[in-house]
């Protein structure tokens, strides 16, 4: 049933572009060649080194277990994932020493028919998986219980990354470490490094942000002309895929009438209301990177005078948010500094949510909340939500702090409310019949 599920998705995903492409403004072709070009978003061995290293154990006494975790229906630990580069199943990785050439040992389950059978194929515990990730070895999963207890002679402390809950005294059974080892959260060495991205880290940031751009063209071009929130969806996770995302980075958010009121609608199975608005929240992904974008339009292709004034507070907020961004700031410097300007502007009480938060391998990324350095990549995402007039707009942008401030990734996405009218009406003058006929849309 799963499998038929998918294959449904697919073949969708396939007659939505062959029988919409009319509507997509952009080149099928080219998206092919850079699906070809950025498909596999493997980082670099140099890259995952300079990871590994900066760990910053103090001596071969301390070392990092980090554990894969998955299985059918799980994910992928991503620390795992952000120190080896590999999505797989049953992976350990190891780090052990003081400097950017640590000891980096990766376990691997052995290569099984039955399970590539089932799953696919899966990399071999051997030299061919040591170049991909740059570590000092890889050695079958059955062996780890031996290496490591010669390892831990020596070993005082365990930094663990376990998928899940555990007790402490399982995983010292499981991978027999003895009890007189200190164990910590591997976190606190992990995550204030994955919140600065790296060069390499960016770029891939601006693919996924691309992406997202392309889906949401999509998505606009059929405001008016579709039924259904669904319609929208399904045209936007399309485009993602025609351009290499394996899937969305996070559960898509569409919503016309009431439902752009609700901060995390995602059943995206409502009406498009004429005379309303609709709000996407999406985001693509390059290889395991998210972006996080949201743009609101008009269904109609022209906003009323009270959704533009609402538009423009929250356009102006994210301004003053943006403006915030800089060395030293916070999560909380964003929030006042766009909060300050929906207060002043007395829609305090319809703007309930955070304005900002980390992203990048997950769509609200891990790490402390602590001041902004360069290379920390952040949304501002103020919004207005007024329930009783079925009118919410949220305006949502990834931006990267900087020396002297920041930079938003997202600036090839426009955001002022005239493109947002030009998105939809300029697929709507093509239509050679109303929309209201043809299709049945609502009104409010």
């Amino acid at each position: 049933m799963k499998r038929s599920s998918i294959s449904w998705k697919l073949r969708w995903a396939i007659l939505l572009l062959s029988s919409w492409g009319g509507l997509f403004p952009c080149d099928i072709q080219a998206i092919s060649s850079d699906l070809s070009r950025e498909a596999d978003a493997r980082p670099p061995a140099e890259e995952l080194k300079s990871r590994r290293g900066r760990l910053q154990l103090k001596d071969s006494s301390e070392m990092v277990i980090v554990e894969a975790g998955g299985g059918e229906g799980v994910e992928v630990t991503r620390d795992f994932e952000y120190l080896t580069g590999l999505h797989v199943w049953g992976g350990i990785l190891i780090v052990s020493g003081a400097s950017l050439e640590n000891e980096s040992v990766l376990f691997l389950p052995k290569k099984d028919p039955d399970f590539e059978l089932w799953h696919g194929p899966r990399l071999a515990p051997d030299e061919s998986t040591q170049g991909l990730t740059g570590v000092s070895s890889v050695q079958p999963l059955s062996q780890i219980s031996e290496w490591l207890e010669n390892k831990l002679k020596t070993t005082e402390t365990v930094f663990h990354s376990l998928p899940g809950e555990a007790s402490q005294p399982a995983i010292w059974d499981r991978l027999k470490i003895r009890d007189d080892v200190q164990l910590r959260s591997a976190k606190t060495l992990l995550h204030p490094h994955r919140q600065i991205k790296s060069d390499w880290e960016q770029q891939q940031m601006i693919h996924a942000i691309r992406r997202t751009h392309q889906g949401l063209q999509a998505g606009a071009a059929l405001a008016s002309q579709v039924k259904n929130e669904c319609e929208i969806e399904a045209a936007i996770e399309a485009r993602f895929r025609s351009q290499g995302s394996i899937a969305p980075g996070f559960p898509s958010i569409v919503g016309s009438g009431n439902n752009s009121c609700i901060l995390h609608w995602q059943k995206n199975n409502g009406p498009l209301v004429m005379g309303s608005v609709l709000l996407m929240d999406v985001g693509a992904r390059s290889g395991p990177y998210t972006a996080d974008i949201t743009r609101t339009v008009p269904v109609s292709g022209q906003w009323t005078e009270r959704q533009k004034e609402i538009y423009a507070v929250v356009l102006a907020a994210q301004k003053a948010g943006m403006e915030a961004v800089k060395p030293g700031a916070t999560i909380g410097s964003i929030d006042a500094a766009a909060r300050a300007v929906i207060r002043e502007a007395g829609y305090e009480e319809y703007f309930p949510h955070g304005t900002s938060h980390h992203v990048g391998l997950d769509v609200h990324d891990v790490g402390p909340r602590r001041a902004f350095q360069p290379g920390m990549v952040v949304t501002v995402e103020p919004g207005i939500y007024i329930a009783e007039e079925q009118l919410g707009i949220r305006i949502e942008d990834i931006v990267v702090v900087t020396e002297t401030g920041f930079e938003i990734l997202s600036a090839m996405i426009p955001r002022d409310a005239e493109t947002m009218e030009k998105w939809v009406s300029a697929q709507k003058k093509k239509s050679a019949e109303p929309v209201e006929k043809k299709r049945g849309v609502e009104s409010l």
